[in-house]
């Protein structure tokens, strides 16, 4: 639906624009961007982006962050805003207003779990909602097995499994709800192979994606930062006390929408590691189960 719309109205002559909640995910989806436009010019707007400063303007399709609109006012014909169910986005009053303000055309809101204030703008009529559960490649989404055991049980199976996924040549996410349960968690993880920990107020968060992506190591520990937005072809997902109060139905169905995202890898394995079984692991369970029955149903009514 994206590449189409970009394509369909760059063809026009149009200006495009395409704005992300977080950082890290711009300069992910600019090379995305890039891969499948390599005739365009595309620029990512961020911290520390462009390093060209002419190519704030002077470029075919503009990647950046929704703060970063306030640059480009009445600017684009097209405005596509991914993770509007998300901070800082979602319930921020003033960014809304900027990008408004931004687009003199239509907008595109994408989201994989989107909140009340937009279904509500659908069900007033002020949008129009189009589902689609099915990946490019046609395979269903991840539902992740549940297992329940104490906290020091959860890190010793954590252990044990990404030990197992390393001699598989897998690469491994694994979610946390806090900054301090990475980092003792890296520590320990680092006696099965080469480990690192990523979250916000980390410097080097580009070299660290980078290195995970080229496979220099196979773990990655993380919080909630790379819940979204983000493809590693063939990355298997494990998350520590996925109960706690953090890890919300709309992040955990992000966190394990990491799983299968490659043609080449469209399988992989998700893990909710807790002491009890909350409502948003069940949700989450529900949800993408009817998600993918309702991916079946519709190959069943493709087939007759």
């Amino acid at each position: 639906i994206v590449l189409e719309s970009i394509s369909t109205y760059l063809k026009n002559g149009k200006s495009v624009c395409f704005a992300i909640s977080r950082r890290q995910v711009v300069l992910e989806i600019a090379d995305r961007m890039t891969a499948y436009f390599p005739d365009l010019k595309v620029s990512a707007v961020c911290e520390g982006y462009p390093e060209n400063k002419e190519d704030l303007y002077d470029s075919d399709l503009i990647v950046c962050t929704m703060h970063q609109l306030y640059r480009y006012p009445y600017s684009f014909d097209l405005l596509i805003m991914d993770e509007v169910d998300a901070f800082p986005y979602a319930g921020n009053e003033t960014l809304q207003a900027i990008t408004l303000r931004a687009c003199k055309g239509e907008r595109l809101l994408l989201s994989a779990t989107p909140d009340a204030e937009i279904m509500d703008a659908i069900e007033q009529k002020k949008m129009v909602l189009c589902e689609l559960f099915q990946r490019p490649h046609g395979k269903p989404l991840c539902v992740p097995k549940i297992k329940k055991c104490s906290k020091w049980m959860q890190s010793f199976l954590i252990a044990v499994e990404c030990k197992r996924l390393i001699h598989e040549k897998k690469q491994i996410l694994v979610f946390v709800p806090r900054k301090i349960d990475g980092k003792w968690l890296k520590l320990f993880l680092s006696l099965i192979g080469p480990c690192e920990l990523i979250h916000s107020q980390i410097e080097d968060k580009d070299m660290i994606m980078n290195r995970f992506r080229k496979k220099e190591y196979p773990i990655l520990v993380t919080t909630t930062l790379l819940e979204r937005g983000i493809t590693v072809p063939d990355v298997q997902v494990l998350v520590y006390r996925s109960d706690h109060s953090v890890f919300t139905c709309a992040s955990l169905i992000q966190i394990f929408g990491r799983v299968g995202r490659a043609f080449n890898n469209p399988y992989g394995e998700g893990i909710c590691y807790c002491e009890s079984k909350s409502q948003p692991m069940k949700e989450c369970v529900s949800i993408l189960r009817r998600m993918n029955a309702s991916l079946q149903a519709e190959l069943y009514e493709d087939e007759d």
